[in-house]
């Protein structure tokens, strides 16, 4: 881990940018260099309960404020239950689109917002849905 703190990376990511922007740029480059697709057939629609989960987490804790009290393995990563909703649903959309580069990188994302190489801003429901005050 002490080469990822050498490394030029933002540490701290808005959740527009690791959630929206960057996976919609990995998705137009897989399909640029024509990187295959996971051969997961029909298995692909499991994306869909996945996906499901993951927004059913985030709005549950951005409407209740939730937190989850865990103390163990992940337990950085329960700290926060929005983000880790949003690295389910990034998760369960790669399932669908059977992206590979996709699911390496909320793999990625599992494994750097677990310890403390970066910090995940919070998705937040205000920021996707705006509404008339």
């Amino acid at each position: 881990m002490n080469r990822l703190q050498n490394l030029p990376i933002p540490r701290r990511l808005h959740y527009r940018v690791w959630l929206l922007t960057l996976p919609s740029a990995l998705i137009s480059f897989e399909r640029r260099q024509k990187v295959p697709k996971l051969p997961i057939g029909r298995w692909r629609l499991s994306g869909i309960p996945i996906l499901a989960a993951g927004i059913a987490i985030i709005v549950w804790a951005t409407r209740e404020s939730g937190r989850i009290s865990y103390s163990g393995p992940g337990s950085r990563i329960t700290e926060k239950p929005a983000t880790t909703g949003g690295i389910i649903v990034l998760a369960g959309v790669a399932l669908l689109l059977r992206s590979a580069v996709l699911a390496g990188y909320s793999a990625a994302l599992l494994l750097a917002s677990g310890t403390e190489a970066i910090t995940l801003e919070e998705p937040d429901l205000e920021g996707f849905v705006p509404t008339n005050r």
